[in-house]
């Protein structure tokens, strides 16, 4: 079970003892959601607490989406002054350590009469794919970073080595520089792509580059490049 003495790292692997168990819990809502997508002819999002047997708090999204499905898993803890932090994870690949003030400057912009839980379950419905532009070195071996979102902007760092980035603040679009606002459009548009099938992400690349030529190969869209491979 997470509890707010352990660290960050210990949390990340207390977490993904739970996905065995995670999977297994999805599956229904699964079925559900494709049944529904094909129904409708729309894609589908079902969002659902779930208190795994190990006594971990989850908010589990899923996704259903005519690409294929996609699932977002959220694991949240009480700290010591009894507020909310969370741990965006999968069972591998970057974790995000979500600071409870992210989740309260969120829930005053977007929410302020919301209560905590409900300011968590908003936030997370809306913000649930990221981002990541490092910025500048922070230190030996760290770097602060910008993470984009749906709605805004998380700022925090991020250890080398390490496969976790810990946001620690958050900003709306109307609280952003105008260099942080060229940042989001690019990020917005890494999610966008990131989020297409494999044969959608590559005609969309293709179209991109008959339509900029002569932005292909800069360093700013390496990026880009990396998403055809």
């Amino acid at each position: 079970m997470i509890i707010h003495t352990m660290s960050h790292e210990e949390m990340v692997v207390d977490g993904r003892k739970d996905f065995p168990a995670l999977h297994h819990k999805v599956e229904k809502p699964l079925r559900e959601a494709r049944r529904e997508m094909i129904k409708m002819k729309q894609e589908r999002i079902h969002l659902f607490n779930w208190t795994s047997p190990r006594k971990n708090n989850w908010l589990l999204l899923v996704h259903q989406r005519k690409a294929g499905p996609r699932i977002y898993a959220l694991t949240w803890y009480y700290d010591r002054d009894g507020r909310i932090n969370a741990l965006h994870m999968a069972q591998a690949g970057m974790v995000f350590h979500i600071d409870r003030h992210v989740i309260e400057r969120y829930g005053h912009r977007f929410d302020p009469t919301a209560k905590p839980l409900e300011r968590l379950l908003h936030f997370w419905l809306e913000n649930h794919t990221y981002s990541v532009v490092p910025v500048e070195q922070r230190g030996e071996g760290s770097l602060n970073v910008q993470v984009g979102m749906n709605h805004g902007m998380g700022l925090g760092h991020w250890n080398q080595g390490s496969e976790i980035v810990c946001v620690d603040t958050f900003i709306n679009h109307g609280q952003m520089f105008n260099n942080q606002l060229d940042a989001m459009e690019r990020m917005d548009m890494e999610r966008m792509v990131r989020g297409l099938s494999p044969g959608q992400r590559l005609d969309f690349i293709a179209q991109f580059k008959r339509m900029y030529p002569e932005v292909i190969g800069t360093p700013g869209l390496a990026w880009l490049e990396s998403l055809a491979a």
